[in-house]
């Protein structure tokens, strides 16, 4: 208890060890008090009593942040006893650590009892002490603050990428960018360990924010902004002594390019609220996932397993190519010894853990039909003693209650639609004699319930009951067309198919059947004078393919329930020999015969993005194929934003991480022979990402 506590008109007085207030003695002439009063003193009828009980400084408050500037010190004097005696001045001082001033502070000025003094704050990053003291009345007080006048530094460091495995002719691919510059760069499909540190430990926060890769390489668009909690840690980067982390997923920026520099800012302050210094880094992020180089030519489009197993064959000319099994990483699974393969390879449909790839191939003196396990195992195969010129595609269903293969081999005394069942006892082979050639130049085979159609000798489009052993064409078959078909698909009981010349760049098009035969109408353009080797169908039944003529080569789109109206999407694209293939997230992904690889969004006639291969496709009808992101199980990657675009050219299959999680399986006929599998049966469901 303090004579604070008994009100203005009080004292406390201590009684026994307890206080009690009573009145204040009252104020009178000096005179009255002997000895004389002191200049702190005020005489009372109960003698000399200090006028001032109280000396307190209420701005800043103890422990406080300061971040330079100038500051208010407000100190307020208490009087016990009023009198009408001047008020005495305060002497306000700010000490350092060593003792030596914190800068200068003018004398106060006074309003009543409350007393204000501005000190401008020095540049420092200590404690001071601030001391009001009154030496008229003898009172001081004193407060410790945090003068914090320097503005913290931030720096970014990344954390290293995985590392990548070096190329192998035939046994490993290349998973390190090739471009200079992006040999150390992270995937799009990869997630970075971004450490901010600072070497100002009061500050606890910092803002990441992180913009992607626009058209060109330009700044893309901005991510929402990170926060960073900061903590003491002995492992800093560069020894700073507070840092902190944040896991970013490549996957979520914007990548509007092939390879490019992600940008990485940070911002903050310290404890006081100084803006610290703002820094920026860029991280090199590529869609590159891996290169596969055979040294042999390769003229198919690869089948995707269920698992994400890439299989291919290679040809060699002189009927020694191989067929090979490769997992998500690039690595070589297995090779065989096949012969030479110009049709797509097929995959069937998953039992457990096995899966049979069915492949078409000319060895010296015959031709086959192989299926093989998961494994490169033969499980299965069917020779023909000729060899024929070059097998078609594979188309594959369940025919009958088993699991058929089928595909055409165009001899030279005769023809033949061959079919294996490899589950069947002695590996059943059936073979029917075609009263039409088919053509090579790896022609599409289609399949349906037990019905394959494909193109027969230049100018026609034909289709077979394969469950039975007649060699007539099913009624209503053929069908007479102005050139070679080159794909064909199955939507909503009509037959859809392209067909082009190759010495002609101006005859071609794109035409549709039923089912059931008849005759073949034209679809675009109704003058047959487009070539257009290579179309795909995505959902609403719209066709993406190129065309051509001798003087351009445009991409173009075609609602095919409404005849033969088109979109023109983009020009000069140069020959698209395969087919399209349409993604999820409403892109579409193109490769031309020169190995220009392009995503685009459907919306626009300019690419997302784009790359050149070293080498391209030439007169081979590949087209490039899609799947699922898949992890090292060869599991789908759950909830990804991504996919992997396969593109086989020259002598290498490529993998790129694109933004399309699978192909979408809204559309009827996504890509060339269907599906990844290149089951060419629109009974196959399309991969589903998850």
């Amino acid at each position: 208890m303090s004579d604070n506590d008994c009100g203005p008109n009080g004292v406390c007085e201590f009684i026994n060890g307890q206080g009690l207030c009573r009145k204040k003695p009252d104020v009178t002439a000096p005179d009255q008090c002997t000895p004389v009063c002191l200049a702190s003193e005020v005489c009372t009828t109960e003698g000399c009593k200090p006028r001032f009980s109280a000396l307190k400084i209420k701005e800043p408050a103890n422990g406080a942040s300061l971040k330079g500037g100038t500051i208010s010190i407000v100190a307020e004097l208490t009087e016990q006893y009023a009198t009408s005696a001047e008020w005495p001045g305060l002497v306000v001082t700010a000490t350092r650590q060593d003792g030596s001033p914190a800068g200068s502070i003018p004398l106060p000025t006074r309003n009543g009892n409350t007393y204000t003094a501005l000190w401008t704050v020095p540049n420092l990053d200590e404690q001071v002490t601030v001391t009001a003291a009154s030496p008229e009345a003898n009172l001081s007080d004193t407060v410790t603050v945090d003068v914090d006048t320097v503005p913290p530094t931030f720096t970014i460091s990344f954390s290293n990428p995985p590392p990548r495995t070096p190329g192998s002719y035939s046994v490993q691919a290349e998973q390190q960018d090739q471009t200079s510059g992006y040999e150390g760069a992270f995937r799009r499909d990869e997630t970075v360990t971004v450490t901010i540190s600072s070497n100002d430990d009061s500050a606890t926060k910092a803002e990441l924010a992180v913009i992607g890769i626009g058209a060109g390489g330009a700044a893309g668009r901005a991510e929402p902004v990170i926060t960073v909690d900061l903590q003491p840690r002995i492992t800093c980067p560069g020894g700073q002594p507070v840092c902190g982390e944040k896991t970013v997923d490549l996957s979520a920026p914007e990548m509007s390019d092939f390879r490019g520099a992600m940008r990485f800012q940070v911002s903050g302050q310290d404890r006081s609220g100084n803006p610290g210094t703002s820094a920026e880094a860029q991280l090199r992020v590529t869609r590159w996932k891996w290169a596969f180089d055979i040294a042999d030519r390769i003229e198919v489009t690869p089948a995707i397993g269920h698992q994400g197993t890439v299989y291919f064959g290679t040809y060699s000319g002189a009927r020694v190519g191989r067929t090979l099994g490769v997992d998500e990483s690039g690595r070589r699974k297995w090779i065989v010894n096949s012969g030479d393969v110009t049709g797509s390879p097929a995959v069937g449909t998953l039992v457990g853990s096995e899966e049979y790839v069915y492949v078409a191939a000319r060895v010296s003196g015959d031709t086959r039909l192989y299926a093989f396990r998961s494994d490169g195992t033969e499980k299965a195969r069917c020779t023909y003693a000729e060899s024929v010129d070059v097998p078609s595609s594979i188309a594959v269903g369940m025919v009958g209650g088993v699991e058929t293969a089928v595909t055409t081999f165009n001899g030279s005394s005769q023809t033949r639609i061959v079919s294996i069942r490899p589950d069947v006892a002695g590996a059943e082979c059936l073979e029917a004699t075609s009263s039409f050639m088919p053509h090579g130049n790896a022609g599409a085979v289609v399949l349906e319930g037990q019905n394959v159609f494909f193109g027969a000798d230049d100018t026609l489009i034909t289709s077979y009951d394969i469950s039975t052993t007649s060699r007539e064409p099913r009624s209503g078959w053929p069908g007479s067309l102005p050139s070679l078909v080159r794909g064909l698909a199955i939507v909503a009981g009509n037959v859809y198919g392209n067909i082009s010349n190759v010495n002609n760049p101006s005859s071609g098009n794109i035409f549709t059947v039923s089912v059931e035969g008849g005759n073949p109408e034209l679809a675009f353009p109704v003058s047959n004078d487009l070539r257009v080797f290579g179309f795909a169908i995505g959902s609403g039944e719209i066709a993406y393919f190129g065309a051509e003529t001798g003087s351009s080569k445009d991409l173009y789109s075609l609602r095919l329930e409404t005849g033969p109206s088109t979109t023109l999407i983009s020009s000069a694209v140069g020959t698209m020999r395969g087919s399209p293939v349409v993604g999820r997230r409403g892109n579409l992904y193109t490769v031309n015969a020169n190995g220009h690889v392009r995503a685009w969004a459907l919306s626009s006639p300019t690419p997302l993005w784009g790359v050149d291969l070293a080498q391209g496709a030439g007169d081979a009808n590949i087209s490039p194929t899609l799947d699922c992101l898949r992890d090292s199980s060869g599991q789908a990657v759950a909830n990804s934003r991504l996919g992997v675009l396969y593109v086989a050219a020259s002598t290498k299959v490529h993998a790129f991480i694109v933004d399309s999680p699978g192909m979408d399986p809204n559309a009827p006929w996504p890509k060339y022979q269907h599906d990844a599998r290149n089951t060419g049966n629109p009974a196959t469901p399309i991969t589903s990402c998850p």
